[in-house]
């Protein structure tokens, strides 16, 4: 379904009978954070839609060249499934280098200046959230729904690229942290907020305050890929351990 959801992309702008979104926010963050999770949670509200990443080139098909008309199109879609509240979800790394637009920045602000709000979700342990994207590149398995008997296998670790991953990670969210310093927004952390589903609720509230909904009981079918003991994960977990305990990355090994 999702990819045929952008087939034209602009075409409810001119379907003038579709109303646009009573609210509209912007979920910002980057891979392996929980934002599955959360939009799952966030989708439990009868009046709020959170979209797919529109800008993934797997649901809009091409690089698109009208980005602020593309965003206005694409809420539209809330009415269709009869939500007042509009969101999407949207990576660095899409509007870089999937859509190689060099004034994000500017749409970014954009989107605030017209009545965008924005949650940003990130992800505070860099090594596990590296570990993540190794398990699912390896087995091709991003999320687990609860029942279901997958259990991925040990992955083996190149210290240098783990490393390099961190890094760039880091240098990531500093991107991120500066493209929202003059935009008012609503950080939410995986660690505190997502991993943990007795908070589920709660985080859902914060949301659901913050778009100006009420609450509503929300739920999610989704669990973790990636266990608490790094040894359950990291087939060479000796090698990584000593690679990084003496440095100033060795806090991750937590």
């Amino acid at each position: 379904m999702k990819q045929s959801l952008f087939g034209n992309k602009y075409i409810n702008l001119l379907k003038f009978k579709i109303p646009y979104p009573e609210n509209k926010f912007v979920m910002y963050t980057r891979g392996r954070t929980g934002s599955t999770v959360l939009t799952d949670l966030i989708n439990c509200h009868p009046r709020i839609f959170c979209d797919a990443e529109i800008f993934n080139l797997l649901y809009s098909k091409s690089v698109v060249k009208f980005p602020y008309l593309y965003i206005n199109s694409c809420s539209k879609r809330a009415s269709k499934y009869k939500k007042q509240v509009y969101g999407f979800k949207v990576k660095i790394s899409q509007l870089v280098i999937e859509h190689k637009y060099s004034q994000y920045e500017k749409l970014l602000e954009k989107l605030y200046t017209t009545g965008w709000k924005f949650i940003y979700l990130k992800r505070k342990n860099f090594l596990r959230q590296q570990l993540s994207n190794y398990v699912a590149a390896d087995t091709n398995i991003y999320h687990i729904k609860k029942g279901e008997e997958k259990n991925p296998a040990k992955v083996k670790v190149d210290c240098d690229d783990l490393l390099k991953g961190i890094m760039q990670g880091e240098e990531i969210e500093r991107t991120e942290e500066s493209n929202l310093k003059n935009i008012p927004h609503l950080t939410l952390e995986y660690e505190t907020d997502i991993v943990d589903n007795s908070k589920h609720q709660e985080t859902a509230d914060k949301v659901f305050r913050y778009l100006g909904a009420e609450s509503v009981k929300v739920t999610t079918d989704l669990k973790r890929i990636v266990p608490d003991n790094l040894e359950d994960t990291i087939l060479n977990y000796e090698e990584v351990y000593l690679s990084l305990k003496d440095t100033e990355y060795s806090k991750y090994l937590v």
